[in-house]
């Protein structure tokens, strides 16, 4: 492997790059278009192997302690999915009347309330994504008035403490974007002989038993956990089932 600091001779490469990875995947000389057979036996042609999504994520500054349960323990993450109707918390306008999701926690680390809503599609190929600088320093991919209007109305909706509280949503840049395979869920394989591929799709603290797998999986020892995520299910047309969330990796 060559790299800014020198070579480095190794039997195995391993690649968890995350959002980079299309740029790794091009660099191995992978295809940037592959074909995808789907459930009713067609096969399509020159879909794109990776799309890039903005990630919209924020803060309400309120106590992050005012999230806990009643007998002060952490809560989970929650995560709500529904079509009802959304209004603005700041002046009652209807929102969206279609089908919308959020999560949030209290986080400590970032001083109230913290979580998102679903992704936005990033429409700019993936070859000309400039994921530097990333997140909150990128000047492209930071979340917007509107994310902010909608995250925060939405906790309203969902939790009637949260009523009123728009104004303390804290306005500083947060965000990200995430790389995403055609179906978007994970790619685990191997590559070129000796290089392992760890394609997350954005899939985040769900790959936390991944390494174990993959570790076992290079000494010889497959795992059937794996079979679902190989590269070859586009070609064969074993694909994952498709979300009826608004979030593509539910």
């Amino acid at each position: 492997v060559e790299t800014t600091a020198g070579s480095i001779k190794c039997d195995q490469l391993i690649i968890g790059a995350g959002p980079w990875i299309n740029s790794l995947w091009n660099m191995l000389g992978l295809p940037k278009q592959i074909s995808v057979k789907g459930r009713d036996g067609t096969t399509h042609d020159g879909i794109p192997m990776w799309h890039y999504m903005a990630l919209q994520e924020g803060t309400l500054g309120v106590d992050p302690d005012y999230q806990k349960t009643n007998d002060g323990a952490m809560p989970p993450v929650i995560h709500v999915d529904t079509d009802a109707p959304l209004h603005s918390d700041r002046d009652g306008k209807l929102i969206t009347d279609k089908l919308w999701g959020i999560y949030y926690k209290p986080d400590f680390n970032f001083g109230g309330v913290q979580g998102g809503a679903m992704p936005a599609t990033v429409e700019t190929p993936a070859d000309e994504v400039h994921v530097d600088p990333y997140g909150p320093k990128s000047p492209e991919f930071v979340v917007t008035d509107n994310f902010a209007d909608m995250w925060t109305s939405a906790l309203a909706f969902c939790q009637k403490r949260f009523e009123g509280k728009s104004g303390v949503y804290k306005k500083e840049p947060s965000g990200g974007i995430g790389c995403f395979t055609p179906d978007s869920f994970p790619v685990f394989d191997r590559f070129r002989q000796n290089v392992y591929v760890i394609a997350d799709s954005n899939h985040g603290y769900k790959m936390i038993g991944v390494g174990k797998l993959v570790a076992d999986d290079l000494l010889g020892e497959p795992s059937a956990l794996l079979e679902p995520f190989r590269f070859s299910r586009y070609a064969t047309g074993k694909l994952h089932p498709v979300s009826n969330s608004p979030f593509p990796w539910s």
